[in-house]
């Protein structure tokens, strides 16, 4: 998926604005929930995402969507990782 189909994507499901970031390599972060639903496009780098004990490797130009109170957790690989985010 590309920036305009997931912006596309991100219209049509009702998610907010789309903000960017980058996360630092070997990034391991602690299992946790969000209050809101997630909408995410991978850009650059590795990021390996564990929820509800399946664990997937997402890489530039995947997305996932992560369901409000839904237990996740996230790690990058080696590299830089950059991704798009929406919540909803």
């Amino acid at each position: 998926m590309n920036e305009l189909e997931f912006t596309k994507m991100v219209e049509e499901r009702g998610f907010g604005k789309i903000e960017q970031g980058e996360v630092e390599p070997s990034y391991d972060e602690e299992a946790h929930t969000h209050e809101y639903s997630v909408l995410s496009l991978i850009l650059a780098g590795e990021f390996i995402l564990t929820m509800q004990d399946e664990t997937k490797l997402l890489m530039a130009g995947d997305w996932c969507e992560i369901p409000a109170g839904t237990l996740h957790k996230e790690q990058t690989g080696p590299d830089m990782g950059a991704y798009m985010v929406a919540k909803k």
